[in-house]
């Protein structure tokens, strides 16, 4: 009797701790396999990101949850951590209240709402060789944010976000390790050209409008990333889904602003759009882009079969070697057989017309004025 006693004690006290974790999951991804582009050694790398994460829900009473999310990605080839930037938890590091009624709102590091909302108008969700290409102010995941997501309404729903500068303002400010000034250049002065003055310190700000009804769904976004001189982006997509197939198109328009330095020799980064970054950089006084797609998702057998067409037009003025205008053009064609419903195997080809050989330098790394890129590889979700 004793025994049952202690045994049921030990199991209630077992309940309350399992019940105390219940609401935390651990998820994640691993994909990896192999990639090869014209003029380039084969590779070992990923279409989706591969990540552990940590997500959190606590129940307060009255409709209102305490969430909380933290989110490492990493290398499955080298195991090393493959955030350009080194944080600790690249992936998402933030906490918040959520509402059934009057929705969401979390503090810390998320996903950039244009990014977010455009990406889900790409069959290839901007994952891999086939997916969309990035522009220049691509802001996958933000620092220092307040987001706020609503509920949805008749098929209606919003989000808004602003993003805490780094206050470069100062010169006495150090930011990330590094004093704010500009590469040396010319005569290898460390010249502050506007780092100071001409608004890189700003704050960001992002708006997102999403609407679903049956198979149709549409979004329009805006941004202007923190620290970036004001630079701006707006992009729109739609879709509409069958029972076995979904066909979108999207539209992206990019205008950075005066002083944005764009990386040369290396694919164009965020990250690298700031006057602290101590790298080799082409100088446009303006830099802008306009992106356009069409593509389709086709359910085949126990796969996806997926396909798009999209131009890019270029055009950078200010440039010590001359403006810049050019058209890229690319088109892509995958497939993504199910083993399970966690486990997958992929095959993307992709072809991409550069324009010429700056604009592959420019933007791919690769001093080509095309490129054919062909990936296979694993993915498991868990």
């Amino acid at each position: 009797m004793k025994k049952t006693l202690i045994a049921l004690a030990v199991l209630g006290a077992a309940s309350s701790v399992a019940y105390a974790q219940s609401n935390v999951t651990i998820y994640g991804v691993v994909d990896t396999g192999y990639v090869k582009k014209t003029g380039v050694d084969t590779e070992m790398d990923e279409n989706v990101n591969s990540r552990i994460g940590f997500k959190g829900v606590e129940d307060l009473g009255d409709g209102l949850k305490a969430t909380f999310q933290l989110e490492k990605r990493f290398d499955v080839g080298t195991g090393e951590n493959n955030s350009k930037s080194d944080k600790d938890w690249e992936g998402a590091a933030n906490v918040g209240l959520k509402h059934d009624d009057w929705g969401w709102v979390r503090l810390g590091r998320m996903n950039g709402i244009a990014t977010e909302n455009i990406r889900k108008f790409d069959p290839f969700y901007q994952y891999g060789v086939g997916g969309m290409i990035d522009s220049t102010q691509r802001g996958v995941r933000r620092d220092r944010m307040l987001r706020y997501d609503s509920p949805e309404w008749a098929g209606f729903s919003f989000q808004a976000a602003y993003e805490l500068g780094r206050n470069m303002n100062s010169k006495s400010r150090d930011v990330d390790g590094k004093y704010v000034v500009w590469p040396k250049w010319g005569d290898g002065e460390s010249t502050p050209r506007g780092g100071y003055s001409n608004g890189w310190d700003n704050d960001g700000y992002q708006l997102g409008l999403n609407y679903k009804y049956g198979g149709f769904a549409a979004t329009a976004n805006y941004q202007m990333l923190a620290d970036s001189n004001r630079s701006t982006l707006w992009n729109a997509g739609v879709s509409y889904s069958w029972d076995t197939v979904k066909v979108e198109a999207l539209y992206q328009y990019t205008k950075d602003k005066i002083g944005v330095l764009v990386a040369s020799g290396d694919s164009l980064n965020p990250s690298k759009h700031y006057a602290y970054e101590e790298t080799d950089y082409t100088d446009y006084d303006s830099f802008e882009e306009q992106q356009a797609l069409l593509g389709v998702e086709w359910k085949v057998g126990p796969g996806r079969l997926n396909a798009s067409v999209q131009w890019l037009g270029i055009e950078g003025n200010g440039n010590t070697n001359g403006d810049l205008d050019e058209d890229v053009w690319k088109a892509a064609v995958g497939y993504t057989y199910n083993l399970s419903k966690r486990t997958s195997l992929y095959g993307i080809v992709a072809y991409t017309d550069w324009g010429s050989e700056e604009v592959g330098e420019l933007m791919d790394g690769v001093s080509q004025d095309s490129t054919t890129a062909v990936q296979v590889g694993i993915t498991h979700k868990f």
